[in-house]
């Protein structure tokens, strides 16, 4: 005996459209700028930076990329670029890596 429910007036239905078309709106938008931050920019290192990465990772006994960034006067990212370099080339042993932290010391002198 209660009845159906009643179905819900034109101008509801419409606001409600609308609303559910800002909402995609904005979710497109974020997703947008999402995958602008998270696009790589490539980091061109020359061999003079690489030099003076090799000169300060040789003088201390182990080197961190913040410490190297520090002092090459360079964004850590740079320095983590050079770093990875540098194992790469085998001019640093790596003594540990963890996530983004990485510690190197120069090569032992057989």
């Amino acid at each position: 005996m209660g009845g159906g429910k009643t179905k819900k007036p034109l101008s509801v239905a419409d606001k409600e459209a609308k609303k559910r078309a800002k909402e995609l709106l904005k979710k497109a938008q974020a997703k947008e700028t999402k995958e602008a931050k998270e696009r790589r920019v490539s980091v061109e290192i020359s061999d003079q930076l690489i030099k003076r990465a090799h000169k300060v990772v040789s003088e201390a006994k182990v080197t961190t990329p913040s410490s190297l960034a520090s002092s090459l006067g360079v964004r850590l990212s740079v320095a983590r670029a050079l770093i990875r370099e540098l194992v790469r080339s085998g001019s640093v042993s790596l003594v540990s890596k963890y996530r983004g932290l990485m510690i190197v010391k120069p090569p032992t002198k057989s």
